[in-house]
């Protein structure tokens, strides 16, 4: 009699929690919910003048520290698709020298450098900056810290870093997003640059120097 009720008890207890199992798989649910995933696939990308490298050339005539700029302007393009990115600016710490031999070596004055040295300087302008648009050399769009002097440590672009508020021709010369510096894709700047020259040089080498438009999350 005892291994009888046992068992009934086993088996009273065993439907017992079969049932509160059952129970626990029908609680409702509403609303029910679908997710869905989307992977983005684009990179980060940016080009000048519609590709990944450009090139344009100006002359030193041999005045000591003459200033080059150049009217014309460089367009820089977010070609990532869909994904907004902010541009930072650098340079190398030397230019390029087609012999190798007497490179100039990056300085950080917008007046004056020395023997075989150089400086070097950019802004932004809006998209619809007129293609010979680039102040003058001796233009105050110059003055420094909108007209940051470029250094091999990327800054970035902002409203006031690069962003030259002359250039706003129908248009923006600021970032797309003033708050992060983003540039939604597809935007476009004019981008100008100066040299300072050297104030003297100990070859006639053609000399190779360098904006590095970065572009970063």
């Amino acid at each position: 009699m005892t291994k009888m009720k046992k068992t009934w008890w086993t088996g009273l207890a065993a439907a017992t929690l079969l049932g509160l199992a059952g129970k626990a798989q029908a609680v409702p649910t509403n609303p029910a919910v679908l997710s869905i995933d989307v992977t983005v696939t684009a990179s980060l990308s940016v080009t000048v003048n519609g590709a990944g490298a450009s090139t344009e050339a100006v002359t030193f005539s041999g005045t000591p520290n003459e200033l080059l700029t150049q009217a014309s302007t460089t367009t820089v393009t977010n070609n990532t698709g869909v994904l907004s990115e902010i541009w930072k600016l650098s340079t190398d710490a030397q230019s390029m020298d087609q012999t190798a031999s007497s490179p100039w070596t990056l300085q950080t004055s917008s007046v004056t450098v020395g023997q075989d040295a150089y400086a070097l300087q950019a802004v932004f302008g809006s998209s619809n900056t007129v293609a010979a648009g680039c102040p003058a050399a001796t233009a105050t769009d110059w003055n420094p810290p909108s007209a940051a002097l470029l250094t091999t440590t990327p800054v970035q672009y902002t409203s006031s870093v690069f962003g030259d508020s002359t250039l706003n021709n129908n248009g923006s010369y600021q970032p797309d997003n003033l708050v992060s510096g983003e540039m939604f894709a597809g935007s476009s700047r004019a981008l100008c640059w100066r040299i300072v020259a050297p104030a003297s040089v100990t070859t006639t080498d053609t000399q190779e120097i360098r904006i590095v438009v970065t572009a970063a999350l």
